[in-house]
């Protein structure tokens, strides 16, 4: 069974390199830029995960967890972001994240990550890659 996996992430770089690397490696993914757009097909769709970034326009990565907490269905939520600041990471955990992983990161990495946090088995950790 293929992981349907929601990447949003508003710099179109690394973006379409984590596509790239998720579906080379099997998962389906579906590829948004901003908050709202992860918000609109949250509603409308299922997935095994949703890898969010914390500073997007319109709606960020943090309002984004706000209003996934407001719906029925509420896949884990790996956060992968730039910012390392440990209040950002404390309140993505209290929205109910099942992780972080800091940009830059490698590809194993993220797989890696992406698995754990699928299979249930992370703990809103941070991970420096």
């Amino acid at each position: 069974m293929k992981h349907a996996v929601l990447i949003a992430e508003d710099d179109p770089t690394i973006g379409e390199m984590m596509d790239i690397i998720l579906t080379q490696a099997g998962f389906e993914v579906s590829l948004v830029n901003n908050g709202e757009a992860a918000i609109d097909l949250l509603k409308r769709s299922r997935f095994s995960l949703v890898l969010l970034d914390v500073h997007m326009p319109r709606t960020d990565g943090l309002d984004v967890l706000k209003a996934m907490g407001r719906m029925a269905r509420f896949p884990p939520v790996l956060i992968v972001s730039a910012n390392r600041l440990s209040e950002t990471i404390r309140e993505a955990a209290a929205l109910g994240c099942s992780g972080y992983l800091a940009k830059p990161f490698t590809p194993d990495g993220l797989l890696q990550r992406a698995r754990m946090v699928i299979a249930g088995r992370n703990r809103a950790n941070v991970v420096l890659h």
